[in-house]
């Protein structure tokens, strides 16, 4: 049974109290409620392949959890292809670096869509124009900065529409498919989930993303370093209580590759191209 404590920015969920505890947070990606259950059978996981603690931070929102791994509440973070580089940029002394990342059916990229409402009656990006259209975080990469890229490839700055931030993927979703909005971005996993209940309808998919690398500050040793990424690793083994971590956070994991610094460069180029360095501002 395990206890939910509510500090003041951020949720922590204990795993276990033995021994020493390395705290793994995990960017609220949606409510924080689900999150936790998404990640608690990693943790678990974890605590056994390295023999110590694990407590998960779920973040109030993706700043929070940017905030944790460079103040060192936490050591270790699941962190957006966005808010990596971002707290890369915000805590340059903290040394933030990816480890791994999951990938989807096979892949270690995925991609962000723009969704409309199941009936609505734009038939492409450009019928967005001058309308209502939802965002989930500022921080977020397919929910944010992945779409406005979209609609700047049709002509469609971000003074043409009515734009709002809601917080979390399900919330746009759920607010597309209401018809609060003539549009809003989403990660493929929200959208094709909505979209296979006929809430919302795919107006258009975006080239392929890194997936979300799993990142550690300068207060993991090396020692520690190396057995995580083993962990992680591990997962590849496509046993059914590997299957069962992975699936747990998205069914569509497969496995895990290595993730590079360099890897993100690409995300880094956009938010130079659409927001300029302005952006890495808290």
């Amino acid at each position: 049974m395990f206890a939910l404590i509510i500090f003041v920015s951020l949720i922590v969920i204990p795993v276990t109290q033995a021994g020493n505890t390395l705290y793994f947070g995990v960017i609220p990606l949606e409510s924080q409620d689900i999150m936790f259950k998404k990640f608690i059978p990693l943790a678990k996981y974890l605590e056994k392949e390295l023999g110590m603690g694990v407590e998960l931070v779920i973040g109030k929102d993706y700043q929070d959890t940017m905030d944790a791994i460079g103040g060192n509440k936490i050591q270790m973070a699941y962190l957006t292809p966005t808010t990596y580089p971002k707290s890369k940029k915000q805590n340059p002394d903290s040394d933030i670096r990816s480890l791994v990342r999951f990938q989807s059916k096979g892949h270690g990229t995925y991609r962000s869509c723009i969704i409309v409402p199941i009936d609505g009656d734009a038939e492409g990006v450009a019928d967005l124009k001058g309308k209502k259209f939802a965002f989930g975080s500022k921080n977020s990469t397919s929910s944010h900065l992945m779409p406005r890229s979209i609609l700047a490839a049709k002509g469609i700055q971000f003074k043409d529409i009515q734009a709002e931030y809601l917080g979390s993927h399900s919330n746009v979703a759920a607010a597309v498919s209401a018809e609060q909005f003539a549009g809003g971005g989403v990660k493929e996993s929200v959208a094709e989930k909505f979209a296979a209940d006929e809430e919302v309808r795919i107006l258009v998919k975006s080239a392929p993303i890194p997936e979300f690398p799993i990142c550690i500050n300068k207060h993991v040793s090396s020692e520690l370093e190396t057995k995580i990424v083993a962990a992680f690793k591990k997962l590849n083994t496509g046993s059914d209580d590997a299957k069962t971590v992975m699936t747990a956070i998205n069914k569509k994991y497969t496995g895990v590759e290595d993730a590079t610094d360099e890897d993100y460069d690409v995300i880094r180029t956009m938010i130079l191209n659409l927001y300029g360095e302005a952006f890495y501002n808290k």
